[in-house]
């Protein structure tokens, strides 16, 4: 019986620009512990194949820390037998040197003989004899510059009778596309012409897998959350059994904990003027968690004298105490400007109430500068 780890879209080295360095540090080791989880199942349960399908990092030049951590993990699947097959994903293959053969930085484990790189924007393949099976890996690089159509239109798979065929890539499935959806797409119809026994498809954070006519196809999903976008995914990777029908069986991880906390203007007016500071704090609070990654959004529309009235700095020192990271967003809420009862001026959100400061502060520059200029011209004058 041949068993294999499938897994994708790890994002090691991942970047927030909103945490300070030791909260990124800290997060970061949580994205390296969901990969290192990954590769000890699949010691554990003595597997012979090891699949990533793409985003192995988050970034094509991600720090030594990183490349080195994953290359003695992959070490260690090497020592317990494993072969390990990458491809590159959206992320970690640099646009500019895709033609040369791209993916820079998980080439080195190609190099370093942990790991068997399929690079470029053609299809390659490797035949692995296991327990008596053949079993041709093939797969393709995703190429970052396709951004709509078939992006594996043209190239040429070609079946070799092995007793299983996988084949790897990393783009959107059509009929699994998330609402907004821009990017290249693989139609249902180009994947069933393809001739392979089992798909792989990394780029698509949500887990699922399905049966096309007499194929599997699995889209592994990501190993941890990465935005406030995601907070209802499952995190994980799938283990696979290869009998007379392969035997699939998706395997979670424990993902660190983050909410998107919505707290509506009405909650907050509703309350009387002595405690819409502590209720505030009283919502943050009841969900709060030391490892929690927290947004909270405020929503809808408020008087702009009800607004000043909030310290907000505390409110931002409360998440930041109780949580790992903690994010008020504004988007979401509508100002009042004085006077405004269903007439007169309408509500201006607080990014628009951003820019108008902005634009003020610009024609003050201006007034400065003009006002600086005249005083150069007196000095001149008085010399």
């Amino acid at each position: 019986m041949v068993k294999m780890v499938i897994c994708a879209d790890t994002h090691l080295n991942a970047y927030y620009a909103k945490m300070r360095p030791e909260q990124l540090e800290k997060r970061r080791e949580y994205l390296r512990n969901a990969f290192k989880f990954v590769v000890d199942f699949a010691i554990e349960e003595k597997v012979d194949l090891f699949l990533h399908a793409g985003d192995l990092f988050d970034m094509p030049d991600p720090r030594y820390l990183e490349l080195i951590f994953v290359f003695r993990e992959l070490m260690r699947l090497k020592e317990a037998g494993i072969k390990t097959f990458l491809i590159g994903g959206t992320h970690d293959i640099p646009k500019a040197r895709f033609e040369a053969g791209g993916a820079a930085s998980i080439l080195i484990y190609d190099i370093g003989q942990v790991a068997r790189v399929f690079r470029g924007a053609r299809i390659q393949s490797e035949i692995v004899n296991i327990e008596g099976n053949t079993i041709t890996i093939a797969g393709v690089s995703c190429d970052p510059r396709l951004r709509e159509g078939n992006p594996l239109e043209g190239l040429e798979f070609h079946s070799d009778n092995s007793d299983f065929t996988i084949f790897m890539f990393h783009y959107a499935i059509e009929g699994k596309i998330p609402p907004n959806y821009e990017g290249a797409v693989v139609p249902i119809h180009w994947l069933r012409q393809l001739p392979a026994d089992l798909v792989i498809a990394g780029h698509l954070h949500p887990h699922s897998h399905f049966d096309l006519g007499n194929k599997l196809v699995i889209i592994p999903g990501a190993t941890e959350r990465f935005d406030f976008g995601e907070e209802k995914n499952e995190c994980g990777f799938y283990y696979v059994e290869l009998e007379e029908k392969p035997k699939i069986k998706y395997q979670k991880i424990p993902a660190q904990p983050m909410q998107n906390l919505e707290i509506h203007s009405a909650e907050i007016t509703s309350k009387p003027k002595g405690e819409r500071f502590h209720y505030l704090l009283s919502r943050i609070r009841e969900v709060s968690h030391p490892e929690k990654l927290l947004k909270c959004k405020l929503m809808g529309e408020i008087e702009n004298d009800v607004l000043m009235e909030v310290p907000f700095n505390q409110i931002l020192e409360e998440g930041n105490t109780s949580n790992f990271f903690f994010d008020l967003d504004w988007q979401g809420l509508k100002i009042k400007r004085g006077g405004y009862e269903g007439g007169g001026e309408s509500p201006a959100s607080v990014e628009e109430e951003m820019k108008s400061v902005a634009e003020s502060l610009e024609e003050e520059k201006e007034l400065l500068k003009e006002a600086l200029d005249l005083a150069l011209l007196k000095w001149k004058e008085a010399r």
